[in-house]
Protein backbone atom coordinates (compact mmCIF):
# COMPACT_ATOMS: atom_id res chain seq x y z
CA UNK A 1 0.00 0.00 0.00
CA UNK A 2 1.78 3.14 -1.20
CA UNK A 3 0.96 6.71 -0.32
CA UNK A 4 3.89 8.22 -2.20
CA UNK A 5 4.35 11.98 -2.11
CA UNK A 6 4.39 13.18 -5.74
CA UNK A 7 7.60 15.18 -5.31
CA UNK A 8 9.77 12.61 -3.53
CA UNK A 9 11.80 11.45 -6.48
CA UNK A 10 12.44 14.99 -7.66
CA UNK A 11 13.47 16.36 -4.27
CA UNK A 12 16.22 13.76 -3.98
CA UNK A 13 18.08 15.73 -6.63
CA UNK A 14 18.57 18.88 -4.59
CA UNK A 15 22.03 20.24 -5.39
CA UNK A 16 23.39 19.93 -1.86
CA UNK A 17 26.96 18.99 -2.70
CA UNK A 18 26.85 15.84 -0.55
CA UNK A 19 25.93 12.28 -1.46
CA UNK A 20 24.52 9.88 1.11
CA UNK A 21 25.30 6.21 0.75
CA UNK A 22 23.87 3.05 2.23
CA UNK A 23 26.00 1.28 4.84
CA UNK A 24 26.93 -2.34 4.14
CA UNK A 25 26.42 -3.59 7.68
CA UNK A 26 28.16 -6.92 7.08
CA UNK A 27 31.25 -5.53 5.37
CA UNK A 28 31.93 -2.38 7.41
CA UNK A 29 31.26 -2.77 11.13
CA UNK A 30 33.61 0.15 11.84
CA UNK A 31 31.17 2.44 10.05
CA UNK A 32 28.49 1.55 12.60
CA UNK A 33 30.83 2.73 15.35
CA UNK A 34 31.53 5.91 13.39
CA UNK A 35 27.78 6.50 13.12
CA UNK A 36 27.46 6.07 16.87
CA UNK A 37 30.23 8.62 17.46
CA UNK A 38 28.47 11.22 15.27
CA UNK A 39 25.16 10.64 17.05
CA UNK A 40 26.82 10.92 20.47
CA UNK A 41 28.28 14.30 19.57
CA UNK A 42 25.09 15.58 17.98
CA UNK A 43 22.68 14.49 20.72
CA UNK A 44 24.88 14.34 23.84
CA UNK A 45 23.82 10.79 24.74
CA UNK A 46 26.36 8.14 25.86
CA UNK A 47 25.53 5.62 23.13
CA UNK A 48 23.07 4.84 20.36
CA UNK A 49 24.59 1.46 19.58
CA UNK A 50 21.62 -0.64 20.69
CA UNK A 51 19.31 1.39 18.41
CA UNK A 52 21.78 1.18 15.51
CA UNK A 53 21.94 -2.60 15.95
CA UNK A 54 18.13 -2.76 15.82
CA UNK A 55 18.02 -0.80 12.57
CA UNK A 56 20.78 -3.01 11.14
CA UNK A 57 18.79 -6.17 11.84
CA UNK A 58 15.26 -4.91 11.14
CA UNK A 59 15.91 -2.58 8.16
CA UNK A 60 19.38 -3.29 6.74
CA UNK A 61 18.80 -1.00 3.73
CA UNK A 62 17.90 1.86 6.06
CA UNK A 63 21.29 2.90 7.46
CA UNK A 64 22.87 5.85 5.65
CA UNK A 65 25.97 7.99 6.05
CA UNK A 66 27.57 11.02 4.44
CA UNK A 67 31.35 11.08 4.35
CA UNK A 68 33.74 13.96 3.75
CA UNK A 69 37.44 13.22 3.25
CA UNK A 70 36.86 9.64 4.34
CA UNK A 71 35.19 10.49 7.66
CA UNK A 72 31.55 9.97 8.57
CA UNK A 73 30.00 13.39 9.21
CA UNK A 74 26.31 12.59 8.80
CA UNK A 75 24.05 9.70 9.70
CA UNK A 76 20.44 8.60 9.45
CA UNK A 77 18.25 5.51 9.72
CA UNK A 78 14.75 4.44 8.78
CA UNK A 79 12.36 1.57 9.37
CA UNK A 80 9.44 0.67 7.09
CA UNK A 81 6.07 -0.65 8.26
CA UNK A 82 4.91 -1.75 4.85
CA UNK A 83 1.56 -3.19 5.86
CA UNK A 84 0.68 0.16 7.42
CA UNK A 85 1.95 2.31 4.55
CA UNK A 86 4.28 4.43 6.70
CA UNK A 87 7.84 4.36 8.03
CA UNK A 88 9.93 6.28 10.55
CA UNK A 89 13.07 8.30 9.92
CA UNK A 90 15.38 8.86 12.88
CA UNK A 91 18.89 9.36 14.23
CA UNK A 92 19.59 11.97 11.57
CA UNK A 93 22.72 13.62 12.92
CA UNK A 94 25.53 15.87 11.69
CA UNK A 95 28.97 16.21 13.24
CA UNK A 96 29.65 19.56 14.92
CA UNK A 97 31.26 21.89 12.41
CA UNK A 98 29.47 20.36 9.44
CA UNK A 99 26.04 21.89 10.01
CA UNK A 100 24.20 23.96 7.39
CA UNK A 101 25.74 22.10 4.45
CA UNK A 102 22.56 20.23 3.50
CA UNK A 103 23.79 16.97 5.03
CA UNK A 104 20.70 16.28 7.15
CA UNK A 105 18.39 17.30 4.27
CA UNK A 106 20.12 14.98 1.81
CA UNK A 107 19.99 12.08 4.28
CA UNK A 108 16.30 12.64 4.97
CA UNK A 109 15.53 12.68 1.24
CA UNK A 110 17.57 9.52 0.66
CA UNK A 111 15.75 7.71 3.46
CA UNK A 112 12.39 8.96 2.18
CA UNK A 113 13.12 7.28 -1.14
CA UNK A 114 14.11 4.06 0.66
CA UNK A 115 10.74 4.14 2.40
CA UNK A 116 8.97 4.88 -0.88
CA UNK A 117 10.49 1.69 -2.26
CA UNK A 118 8.75 -0.19 0.53
CA UNK A 119 5.42 1.50 -0.17
CA UNK A 120 5.72 3.79 2.85
CA UNK A 121 5.26 7.49 3.52
CA UNK A 122 7.92 9.07 5.78
CA UNK A 123 7.19 10.07 9.36
CA UNK A 124 9.57 11.71 11.85
CA UNK A 125 9.75 13.61 15.11
CA UNK A 126 11.63 16.90 14.76
CA UNK A 127 13.23 19.30 17.18
CA UNK A 128 12.06 22.90 17.22
CA UNK A 129 15.17 23.84 15.25
CA UNK A 130 14.70 21.08 12.69
CA UNK A 131 10.96 21.48 12.08
CA UNK A 132 11.25 24.48 9.69
CA UNK A 133 13.74 22.54 7.56
CA UNK A 134 11.35 19.61 7.27
CA UNK A 135 8.47 21.95 6.48
CA UNK A 136 10.43 23.26 3.50
CA UNK A 137 10.85 19.63 2.42
CA UNK A 138 7.08 19.14 2.37
CA UNK A 139 6.55 17.59 5.78
CA UNK A 140 3.38 18.66 7.60
CA UNK A 141 3.02 19.18 11.34
CA UNK A 142 0.72 16.66 13.04
CA UNK A 143 1.02 17.59 16.69
CA UNK A 144 3.43 17.11 19.57
CA UNK A 145 5.42 14.08 20.64
CA UNK A 146 6.21 14.58 24.32
CA UNK A 147 9.33 13.39 26.07
CA UNK A 148 8.35 12.88 29.71
CA UNK A 149 10.54 11.99 32.69
CA UNK A 150 9.57 10.39 35.98
CA UNK A 151 10.07 13.02 38.64
CA UNK A 152 10.66 10.48 41.41
CA UNK A 153 8.73 9.94 44.57
CA UNK A 154 5.19 8.87 43.74
CA UNK A 155 4.67 5.41 42.29
CA UNK A 156 1.16 4.28 41.44
CA UNK A 157 -0.73 1.63 43.32
CA UNK A 158 -1.33 -1.36 41.09
CA UNK A 159 -4.74 -3.00 40.90
CA UNK A 160 -5.55 -6.68 41.02
CA UNK A 161 -3.79 -7.45 37.74
CA UNK A 162 -0.27 -8.88 37.81
CA UNK A 163 2.57 -8.32 35.37
CA UNK A 164 4.70 -11.22 34.23
CA UNK A 165 8.11 -11.34 32.55
CA UNK A 166 7.80 -11.07 28.78
CA UNK A 167 9.95 -13.51 26.79
CA UNK A 168 10.38 -14.56 23.18
CA UNK A 169 7.72 -17.21 23.75
CA UNK A 170 5.17 -14.41 24.17
CA UNK A 171 6.05 -12.73 20.87
CA UNK A 172 3.13 -14.05 18.80
CA UNK A 173 0.62 -12.85 21.40
CA UNK A 174 2.36 -9.49 21.72
CA UNK A 175 2.36 -8.92 17.95
CA UNK A 176 -1.35 -9.80 17.72
CA UNK A 177 -2.04 -7.21 20.42
CA UNK A 178 0.34 -4.54 19.11
CA UNK A 179 -0.31 -4.56 15.35
CA UNK A 180 -3.88 -3.19 15.29
CA UNK A 181 -2.89 -0.50 17.79
CA UNK A 182 0.39 0.60 16.21
CA UNK A 183 -1.04 0.43 12.70
CA UNK A 184 1.39 -2.10 11.24
CA UNK A 185 3.37 -5.14 12.23
CA UNK A 186 6.66 -4.49 13.99
CA UNK A 187 7.38 -8.13 14.83
CA UNK A 188 11.10 -8.01 14.05
CA UNK A 189 11.59 -4.75 15.94
CA UNK A 190 9.75 -5.97 19.03
CA UNK A 191 11.65 -9.26 18.96
CA UNK A 192 14.95 -7.39 18.88
CA UNK A 193 14.13 -4.90 21.63
CA UNK A 194 12.90 -7.73 23.91
CA UNK A 195 16.07 -9.72 23.18
CA UNK A 196 18.25 -6.69 24.00
CA UNK A 197 16.65 -6.24 27.44
CA UNK A 198 16.35 -9.62 29.15
CA UNK A 199 14.38 -9.49 32.38
CA UNK A 200 13.18 -5.95 31.67
CA UNK A 201 10.12 -6.68 29.51
CA UNK A 202 6.69 -7.12 31.07
CA UNK A 203 3.34 -8.39 29.84
CA UNK A 204 -0.05 -7.91 31.47
CA UNK A 205 -2.68 -10.57 30.79
CA UNK A 206 -6.35 -10.53 31.64
CA UNK A 207 -8.37 -13.73 31.38
CA UNK A 208 -5.49 -15.27 29.47
CA UNK A 209 -5.23 -12.52 26.84
CA UNK A 210 -2.66 -9.75 26.53
CA UNK A 211 -3.96 -6.48 27.98
CA UNK A 212 -0.70 -4.54 27.70
CA UNK A 213 3.08 -4.76 27.57
CA UNK A 214 6.22 -2.68 28.01
CA UNK A 215 9.99 -2.90 27.72
CA UNK A 216 12.21 -1.09 30.19
CA UNK A 217 15.21 -0.09 28.08
CA UNK A 218 18.41 1.35 29.55
CA UNK A 219 16.86 4.69 30.40
CA UNK A 220 13.44 4.68 28.76
CA UNK A 221 10.10 2.93 29.07
CA UNK A 222 9.81 1.95 25.43
CA UNK A 223 7.52 0.67 24.04
CA UNK A 224 4.47 0.85 26.30
CA UNK A 225 1.10 -0.19 24.83
CA UNK A 226 -2.20 -0.77 26.63
CA UNK A 227 -5.83 0.28 26.28
CA UNK A 228 -6.78 1.44 29.77
CA UNK A 229 -5.38 3.70 32.46
CA UNK A 230 -5.74 0.90 35.03
CA UNK A 231 -3.53 -1.41 32.97
CA UNK A 232 -1.02 1.39 32.38
CA UNK A 233 -0.77 2.04 36.12
CA UNK A 234 -0.08 -1.65 36.75
CA UNK A 235 2.59 -1.84 34.05
CA UNK A 236 4.37 1.40 34.96
CA UNK A 237 4.28 0.64 38.68
CA UNK A 238 5.95 -2.71 38.07
CA UNK A 239 8.54 -1.18 35.75
CA UNK A 240 9.48 1.60 38.18
CA UNK A 241 10.48 -1.04 40.73
CA UNK A 242 13.31 -2.16 38.44
CA UNK A 243 16.80 -0.70 38.76
CA UNK A 244 17.30 2.54 36.84
CA UNK A 245 20.60 4.40 36.37
CA UNK A 246 18.64 7.64 36.12
CA UNK A 247 15.02 8.74 36.14
CA UNK A 248 13.27 6.90 33.30
CA UNK A 249 11.83 8.73 30.33
CA UNK A 250 9.05 7.94 27.91
CA UNK A 251 8.29 9.25 24.39
CA UNK A 252 4.54 9.81 24.10
CA UNK A 253 3.02 10.12 20.59
CA UNK A 254 0.53 12.90 19.83
CA UNK A 255 -2.44 10.52 19.55
CA UNK A 256 -1.85 8.91 22.95
CA UNK A 257 -4.74 8.87 25.41
CA UNK A 258 -2.42 8.22 28.36
CA UNK A 259 -0.86 11.62 29.09
CA UNK A 260 -3.07 12.38 32.12
CA UNK A 261 -2.39 8.96 33.62
CA UNK A 262 1.36 9.37 33.15
CA UNK A 263 1.15 12.71 34.93
CA UNK A 264 -0.70 11.02 37.81
CA UNK A 265 2.14 8.51 37.95
CA UNK A 266 4.68 11.28 38.46
CA UNK A 267 5.86 11.94 34.90
CA UNK A 268 6.56 15.52 33.86
CA UNK A 269 7.09 16.97 30.38
CA UNK A 270 10.75 17.43 29.59
CA UNK A 271 10.62 18.61 25.98
CA UNK A 272 8.34 18.57 22.96
CA UNK A 273 9.06 17.45 19.43
CA UNK A 274 7.07 18.27 16.32
CA UNK A 275 5.49 15.13 14.86
CA UNK A 276 5.72 15.45 11.07
CA UNK A 277 4.58 13.41 8.07
CA UNK A 278 4.82 13.66 4.30
CA UNK A 279 2.40 11.93 1.98
CA UNK A 280 0.11 10.58 4.70
CA UNK A 281 -2.41 12.45 6.80
CA UNK A 282 -3.64 9.99 9.39
CA UNK A 283 -1.63 7.01 10.60
CA UNK A 284 -3.57 3.75 10.81
CA UNK A 285 -4.22 1.86 14.03
CA UNK A 286 -5.65 2.63 17.46
CA UNK A 287 -2.77 4.86 18.45
CA UNK A 288 -4.48 6.27 21.54
CA UNK A 289 -3.35 3.02 23.19
CA UNK A 290 0.35 3.83 22.72
CA UNK A 291 1.81 5.37 25.87
CA UNK A 292 5.43 5.04 24.81
CA UNK A 293 7.26 4.70 21.48
CA UNK A 294 10.12 2.20 20.96
CA UNK A 295 12.24 5.27 20.29
CA UNK A 296 11.90 8.69 18.66
CA UNK A 297 13.48 7.21 15.53
CA UNK A 298 11.51 3.96 15.26
CA UNK A 299 7.97 4.80 16.33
Amino acid sequence: MSRAHPGWRETLHYDLGVTPRRVDIAAEPATLEAMNAVMQKAYGVPSFRSAIDRFAEVQPDGLVVVEIDGSVVGTGCCVAYSDGGFGWIGLVATSPGFERRGIATSITEYLSVVLTGHGCAPVLDASAAGAPVYERMGFADHGVTRVMEHAGGYIGVAGDDVCEPLTADDLDDIVRFDTPRFGGSRRDLLAKVIEQHPGRALVLRRRGKVAGFLVAQESTLAPVVTDTSESLITLITAALRLDWPRRPRIGVPPESGHVATLQRLGFESLRDLRHMRRGIGVLPGRRESIAGLVSLGEG
